[in-house]
C-alpha cells in the first residue's frame, strides 16, 4: 500500500521583477483556493458524540466483514469526390482489366462523403465507415462457378501440344481443337481441371498432360439507386457482395435511406431482399450472385426510434409499425447490465407523450415513429465501495451496505499505530471533487471577462489591457491543469458518524517528523520540527523573506488539510508558506488577486494538490 502524505506547494525563489513572476508562482495557488469557496462545504460536524473519542480508539479488523458483492461506366460525380482505382497486385495474366476483376482490391479514398453532424446515427451505418467491408470478392476462388465471357488458358503438352486463352462463349462451352466444345458453365473452379482433363482423355487416352487456369472473370455492371449519395452503374463481378456496390455509391444515405429495405432487381423483378440489421445481429446476408445491368434498389427510410444511454449501441433504430417491438429494439441496442428504467419521450395524439417505465415492461411498448428512448440506471446498489489509503496491513477496499459510517469503517482497518498518524485522517469524495471543479471553471469565467471586457481611455491603458489579457490566458491553462482532490477535512470533530458515498477514500496520512518551509522565502526547504519553535524561527532557517515576501501573510498547512494564519503552534507535518506583497509595480488585476488569494486561503477547510 502506498504511503499517504501531503504533496506540498513550492514556488521558485528567483528574483523576478514584474507581473509575469507573480502569475507563474500563485496561478496554481489561486487555483487552488478557488476550489474551497465550494469544498468548504464538505467539512464534517458533528454536534453529537457517539461515545467514542476521534483518535483514541484501536483500529482494528473485526470478526465479520464482507468485502464484496458480488462502417467503365459511372454516373458523374455530381461533388468531384475522387472515383475508385484498382490497387494492382502481382500479374496475374490476361490484361489490366483481367487483372482487376481477378481480385484485386478497389480502394476507395473518398468513396464515402461526410454526412451531416446527427444527434445519433442510424443503425448500420457503420457498416461504410469500416473500409474492410468495401473488399472485392476473390473471383478464382476455388467455389467461383465459371460463366458466360471467363477466361481460361489451357496447355497441352506431351503426344498433342496446345496453348491458348479461351473465352467461355454463350452455349457455356470452350472449344478445343480435335476435341470439340467443352462444357465448363456451372463448374467450380476447384472441379475446372478435372472436367477438361477427362474430355482431353476421352479422345487422348495416353501420354497427354493438361493444365488449366481462370484467368480472370467476366466484368459486368451493376446498378446502384435509390437513397444513396451517388445513383450510378459500377463495375464489378458476379460474385462481389452487396456491401462493395452499396460501399462504391457512398453508403446509404444517413438521413433518408433504409438499411432494411434493400431490393437486388434483375428485368423489373425482385430476385433479393436485404436487413443489413440481420446481418448485423445474426450475420445473414442472401448469396446474390450478380447478372449485367442488375439494379441495387434502397429503399426510404422507415420509421425510427432513437435509443441511447446505459445502452452498448446508441443509434437511431428503423422499425416495422406493423411486427416491431419494444423489447426487439432493445436487444439491438444491447442494454447494459445495470440498467433498469426507460425514459420514453414522443408524440401521441398532436401532444408531448413521456412515460417512465421499468425495463420489464419495454416489451408492452409500441413504437412510434420519432420516438426517443433513454435507458437508465435508476437503482442503487445495495453496497457502496470505500477505499482506504494507508492501510498497510489490511485490504485498501471495502464493500458495506449503504448509510454505512466512517466509523464502522474505520473499525475494519488495521494500520500500524506507530507509523500512521490517526489524528489527521481526512476524506477524498468524487462529489466534492465535481463541485471545486466547476468553482474553478466559474471563476476563471469570470476572471476572464473582467480583464477581457476592460475599457480603455488611453493608448497606455490599452497597451497594459493586452498584457494582462495575455497574462491571464496562460494563468487560465495553469490553473485547467490543477485535478480537485476532493478533500473533506475531518480534524476537530467527531467523524465516527459521518455517513460515507460510493468511491469515497479514507485517507491516513504517516508521521512526519519535518516542516516544510516554501513561497516567498530565500531558501525553500524541509527542516526538522522542533517543540516550541516558532513561525518566524523556521522561516528564519530558509534564509529569511524574499524581497517580495510579506511577513503579515503567512498560512500554515497541516496534514490534516486544516490551514491557519500562524498564530497556532506549529507540528510536525505543518507546510509553512509565505505569501507575497500585493506590490505596487504590479498589474492591479494581481494585485487583486493576491489579497483574495490570502483571504479565503484563511477560510478554507479543502486544500487540494496542485502539483
Amino acid at each position: 500500500m502506498r504511503a499517504a502524505s501531503i504533496r506540498v506547494v513550492d514556488v521558485d525563489r528567483g528574483r523576478y521583477q514584474g507581473a509575469c513572476a507573480y502569475m507563474r508562482i500563485w496561478g496554481t495557488i489561486f487555483a487552488v483556493s478557488l476550489l474551497t469557496v465550494l469544498g468548504a462545504e464538505a467539512l464534517y460536524a458533528q454536534s453529537s458524540t457517539s461515545g467514542q473519542t476521534s483518535s483514541g480508539a484501536p483500529l482494528r479488523a473485526p470478526q465479520t466483514l464482507n468485502e464484496s458483492e458480488p462502417l467503365s461506366d459511372i454516373f458523374e460525380d455530381p461533388q468531384g469526390y475522387e472515383q475508385p482505382h484498382a490497387v494492382q497486385g502481382g500479374a496475374v495474366g490476361g490484361d489490366l482489366l483481367l487483372r482487376e476483376q481477378s481480385g484485386s482490391r478497389i480502394d476507395i479514398p473518398k468513396a464515402v462523403p461526410p454526412s451531416p453532424e446527427l444527434a445519433l446515427r442510424p443503425f448500420g451505418s457503420q457498416i461504410f465507415t469500416n473500409s474492410g467491408l468495401v473488399d472485392r470478392s476473390v473471383g478464382v476462388n476455388p467455389d467461383y462457378r465459371i460463366a458466360q465471357g471467363d477466361r481460361i488458358a489451357v496447355r497441352m503438352w506431351g503426344a498433342r501440344t496446345f496453348d491458348s486463352i479461351l473465352v467461355v462463349d454463350i452455349q457455356g462451352n470452350i472449344f478445343l481443337p480435335e476435341i470439340g466444345p467443352v462444357k465448363v458453365e456451372g463448374t467450380t473452379n476447384s472441379q475446372l481441371a478435372q472436367r477438361v482433363r477427362s474430355s482431353v482423355a476421352s479422345v487422348f487416352t495416353d501420354n497427354v498432360k493438361v493444365y488449366t487456369n481462370l484467368l480472370g472473370t467476366q466484368p459486368l455492371g451493376v446498378f446502384v439507386t435509390g437513397s444513396v449519395p451517388y445513383p450510378g452503374r459500377y463495375p464489378g463481378s458476379k460474385d462481389d457482395s452487396v456491401l462493395y456496390y452499396l460501399a462504391r455509391a457512398g453508403g446509404i444515405d444517413v438521413q433518408s435511406g433504409s438499411f432494411r429495405n434493400i431490393r437486388v432487381v434483375r428485368r423489373g423483378a425482385t430476385v433479393a431482399t436485404i436487413d443489413l440489421y440481420k446481418f448485423l445481429s445474426d450475420g445473414e446476408m442472401p448469396a446474390v450472385r450478380f447478372s449485367d445491368n442488375d439494379s441495387i434498389v434502397v429503399g426510404s427510410r422507415m420509421p425510427t426510434v432513437a435509443i441511447s444511454g446505459d445502452v452498448r449501441n446508441e443509434y437511431r433504430y428503423e422499425f416495422d409499425p406493423m411486427h416491431s417491438t419494444g423489447s426487439e429494439l432493445l436487444a439491438l441496442a444491447q442494454a447494459q447490465p445495470s440498467a433498469s428504467h426507460a425514459l420514453i419521450r414522443g408524440i401521441r395524439g398532436g401532444k408531448q407523450f413521456n412515460t417512465y417505465v421499468p425495463l420489464s415492461q419495454i416489451a408492452t411498448y409500441k413504437p412510434t415513429d420519432g420516438d426517443s428512448i433513454e435507458i437508465e440506471a435508476d437503482r442503487e446498489s445495495e453496497t457502496i465501495v470505500v477505499k482506504v489509503d494507508g492501510n498497510d496491513m489490511g485490504p485498501s477496499a471495502f464493500a458495506v451496505p449503504r448509510a454505512t459510517r466512517l466509523g464502522e469503517v474505520a473499525q475494519l482497518v488495521e494500520i500500524d499505530p506507530s507509523l500512521a498518524d490517526i489524528d489527521s485522517i481526512y476524506l477524498r469524495r468524487q462529489s466534492v471533487a465535481l463541485r471545486q471543479q466547476q468553482a474553478i471553471e466559474q471563476a476563471l469565467f469570470e476572471l476572464q471577462r473582467s480583464v477581457l471586457t476592460d475599457n480603455s481611455i488611453s493608448a497606455t491603458d490599452s497597451a497594459i489591457r493586452v498584457q494582462e489579457a495575455a497574462l491571464v490566458e496562460r494563468f487560465v491553462s495553469q490553473v485547467r491543469a490543477v485535478q480537485p482532490e476532493g478533500r473533506v477535512v475531518l480534524a476537530g470533530n467527531d467523524w465516527r458518524n459521518m455517513l460515507l458515498e460510493d468511491g469515497d477514500e479514507i485517507v491516513i496520512p504517516k508521521k512526519s517528523d519535518v516542516v516544510v518551509i516554501s513561497g516567498e522565502v530565500k531558501v525553500p526547504q524541509t527542516v526538522l520540527w522542533q517543540n516550541r519553535r516558532s513561525v518566524r524561527s523556521y522561516i528564519d532557517e530558509a534564509g529569511g523573506l524574499s524581497n517580495r515576501g510579506d511577513a503579515g501573510r503567512i498560512l500554515v498547512l497541516r496534514s490534516d488539510g486544516s490551514v491557519h494564519d500562524g498564530s497556532k503552534s506549529i507540528r510536525k507535518g505543518d507546510h509553512i508558506m509565505v505569501l507575497p506583497a500585493a506590490s505596487q509595480k504590479t498589474f492591479a488585476v494581481f494585485k487583486d488577486l493576491v489579497e483574495v488569494i490570502y483571504r479565503v486561503a484563511l477560510s478554507a477547510a479543502v486544500v487540494l494538490n496542485a502539483n
